[in-house]
């Protein structure tokens, strides 16, 4: 399973003309230089000669416009093999190809660098060049990130992608510079999923009462409490620990999580309830970014681009064998969706957190509301 969902990282690589490593045995990892893909090797070459360097889709930089050469530390708090850190691999490789060696990006694993309040503030002071995080990290700039974290906010996959391009979300992205980060962009960590060791849970109701596990936050704990739900504020460190003793009924995440953790050995019951789609965001040092030539700026954005799209190919195939692998091999009862109607009733009576993210800023919140409720009748669910 695992050798097939590490080809399929591959290929899905070698489509944008890079390959990506997919993990090493150390806590850092520096893309090499000179690695091309089949059918890009002559362009390359062609480029070389003529004193440029490729970048983009047939397009080419003189190296007199890239600047001086950068070194960048990519600080993650997952581990090598996690699908957004292969993600980032595939961005690392892209950087070093586009820009003929001008630009490395040296990954660290396992929160080697920090945890998200540490990367944060390592960005701020230029010590830490990029991280990944999610909403939930991010909200301590601007609360209005919690937004993405509202509960049944998305009715689908293709939805939620569409909503990232629109132009309120940018002006959430812009916002983030006014305290030392950049957001270029994003990576899918996917639909949640909700497990539990007791029984199939096809409705709210089977929710009720039962003791899940909740981030700190306030959002995270009021966004169960309104489900009937008994939260309990635990760490994602301690999250198996806490549910092989019992101490939580159960947990939701996404599949990439909860298949690279392991939980399928304690949970044995998994529904794909898609109450959240949770989305990493890219995040860079603004004032590593000011110091770049234009040149290199587009092709950090370039590589974002490229690499976020293979990335959602990937992980299609990646939860798709991640579930089989989980079905076949380690007993976990699968329930593909919420019954019918679940889902809207579970929307309505999350109605309050609307409410409590609307009160951050309620003239921005009408806006993304709006790119949301666009995205959604574009992308309807299947």
């Amino acid at each position: 399973m695992k050798k097939r969902i590490m080809c399929y990282c591959l290929a899905a690589v070698l489509a944008l003309g890079s390959l990506a490593g997919c993990g090493g045995s150390g806590d850092t990892t520096t893309a090499a230089a000179g690695t091309t893909a089949a059918g890009t090797t002559a362009a390359a070459g062609t480029a070389a000669a003529e004193g440029t360097t490729a970048a983009g889709s047939g397009a080419a930089v003189n190296p007199d416009d890239l600047g001086d050469p950068q070194t960048f530390k990519f600080g993650l708090t997952v581990a090598n093999t996690h699908p957004y850190a292969i993600a980032s691999q595939n961005f690392a490789k892209l950087v070093e190809e586009k820009s003929g060696g001008n630009m490395k990006v040296e990954l660290y694993y396992d929160s080697s660098l920090g945890d998200d309040a540490a990367l944060l503030e390592a960005m701020q002071m230029n010590g830490v060049t990029f991280a990944l995080m999610g909403p939930a990290g991010i909200q301590s700039l601007n609360q209005m990130y919690n937004f993405f974290d509202l509960p049944c906010l998305f009715d689908s996959r293709d939805a939620a992608y569409e909503f990232q391009d629109s132009e309120p979300v940018q002006k959430l992205l812009t916002s983030l510079s006014d305290n030392g980060i950049r957001g270029l962009g994003f990576y899918e960590n996917g639909f949640y999923a909700i497990s539990n060791n007791e029984k199939d849970i096809k409705t709210v109701a089977d929710l009720d009462n039962m003791k899940m596990r909740s981030m700190t936050s306030d959002m995270a704990i009021a966004s169960w409490e309104c489900l009937g739900v008994q939260p309990v504020p635990i760490s994602f460190g301690e999250l198996f620990l806490a549910m092989q003793q019992g101490v939580v009924d159960g947990q939701e995440t996404t599949i990439g999580s909860f298949y690279s953790s392991k939980f399928y050995e304690v949970q044995k019951h998994l529904t794909m309830s898609n109450r959240v789609f949770h989305i990493m965001t890219f995040l860079m040092s603004n004032a590593a970014w000011e110091g770049l030539s234009e040149a290199q700026q587009n092709i950090l954005m370039e590589a974002v681009a490229e690499s976020k799209m293979a990335h959602k190919d990937y992980m299609t195939t990646y939860n798709e064998d991640a579930l089989k692998d989980m079905q076949d091999n380690y007993g976990v009862v699968v329930t593909e969706s919420l019954d019918e109607g679940e889902f809207a009733k579970m929307k309505e009576m999350s109605q309050s957190i609307y409410e409590m993210v609307k009160g951050y800023d309620s003239a921005l919140y009408d806006e993304l509301m709006a790119a949301a409720d666009a995205a959604n009748a574009a992308h309807p669910a299947k």
